[in-house]
């Protein structure tokens, strides 16, 4: 996956994970979800060269 598709899979977990009628035990895996996005989000962009936040903010 490129750095875009993470991205959007992240915040598709991130929105889902938000839902009020989620139960507990899908919580919890869709929470593992979004620290494996963030992983991987962090794990490319150090093999990119490129940081969180661009240089001028």
């Amino acid at each position: 996956m490129d750095l875009n598709q993470l991205l959007f899979h992240h915040q598709l977990a991130l929105i889902q994970l938000d839902t009020p009628d989620v139960q507990a035990g899908k919580r919890q895996r869709q929470f593992d979800l979004v620290r494996h996005y963030e992983k991987r989000i962090t794990r490319l962009r150090e093999e990119m060269g490129v940081s969180r936040y661009p240089g001028w903010i």
